[in-house]
């Protein structure tokens, strides 16, 4: 994949004048159903914004880059739609569907769940990117509800896309002085995404990630300091596990209400388990893992696990996992390399 993320970026690089038609089909293949499990569209539209503003073009290109996106993205999704609607009953015999049936199904539950929000959010997360439109046409879901948030969703994800990237490398020399210069305001943000991604919901942690890796990636590039970074994130991933902990134990009753609980009750049984056959060392690996990560603190708290062993538990786990995502800067600092 990266071989046809270098190629592409290539082309446009010896073909700039193509580059508004190049951001179409890309972010069409980025959100057409039998593309978009394997279309690396994201990353090539990113290149592709980073490249033409480091050519120094003029950043008049912005707009158009997305609006082409963004219009390929919706077309995307829209010829997805009515493949969906057409052949909802075989749907699942076709590839890619067909080798991961598991799609349909998450589509189908979180369509179920969110209706033409789903549609909408479904431009901005690659799990399930691939199979809501689908779903949408095989539940018929009205045309005019399915293209505003289509339309408008397509719109925001190509913006989200292009302009940061192409704005970052034309203004990188200003906000590398301002992240270098604003310490203090950078491990404030870092504590606080630290403390968002122990909310268990998709749409909040992969986003979440995100901004917290670029970010701590960007201060460390720059020559900002290591550990009043690792302080602030630590510190932020331990109140959201004791804030996690806290909703497991005074909710432990009806934890599948809470709106914002990703996974159902499959993922919360399975955090239970964890909890119960490994007691604390649960802690330690839940770092590792992704959305459950925010999981099984909760769920320590619902079956009452001894509160001090899972302080400790939470402390070291957290220094250790916000040492891992804050490499290889980090790293090369502590070493002093």
């Amino acid at each position: 994949m990266q071989a046809l993320v270098d190629t592409i970026i290539a082309f446009v690089q010896e073909n700039e004048r193509l580059a508004i038609p190049v951001a179409f089909l890309v972010a069409f293949g980025e959100s057409f159903c039998f593309f978009s499990v394997v279309w690396p569209g994201t990353a090539i539209l990113v290149g592709i914004a980073a490249l033409l503003a480091a050519s120094g073009i003029s950043s008049s290109i912005v707009v158009p880059a997305i609006l082409a996106a963004s219009l390929g993205g919706a077309l995307g999704y829209a010829f997805s739609y009515w493949i969906g609607y057409y052949f909802k009953d075989s749907i699942e015999n076709v590839w890619p569907f067909r080798k991961n049936p598991e799609l349909i199904n998450k589509g189908e539950l979180f369509f179920q769940k969110y209706g033409a929000l789903s549609v909408f959010f479904g431009h901005f997360f690659g799990p399930i990117r691939a199979v809501i439109p689908v779903v949408a046409g095989m539940f018929a879901m009205r045309q005019i509800p399915f293209q505003i948030a289509n339309i408008i969703s397509a719109l925001i994800w190509a913006a989200g896309v292009i302009a940061p990237a192409f704005f970052l490398v034309t203004f990188k020399d200003d906000v590398f002085a301002f992240l270098l210069n604003n310490e203090v305001l950078v491990a404030a943000a870092l504590f606080l995404l630290a403390v968002a991604l122990a909310i268990p919901h998709s749409m909040v942690f992969w986003p979440t990630l995100a901004l917290f890796v670029g970010l701590g990636f960007l201060h460390l590039h720059v020559g900002g300091g290591f550990w009043p970074l690792w302080l602030a994130a630590t510190g932020g991933a331990i109140v959201g596990d004791i804030a996690a902990y806290s909703i497991g134990e005074t909710r432990r009753d009806d934890l599948l209400s809470l709106r914002f609980l990703n996974g159902g009750a499959e993922a919360v049984g399975n955090a239970r388990d964890k909890i119960k056959e490994q007691g604390a060392l649960a802690i330690l690996g839940s770092k590792l893992g992704s959305i459950s990560r925010s999981l099984v603190p909760m769920m320590a708290g619902a079956v009452s696990l001894n509160r001090a062993t899972f302080s400790l538990a939470s402390i070291f786990s957290s220094m250790l996992w916000a040492a891992v995502l804050l490499a290889p800067h980090g790293i090369m600092e502590i070493l002093g390399l």
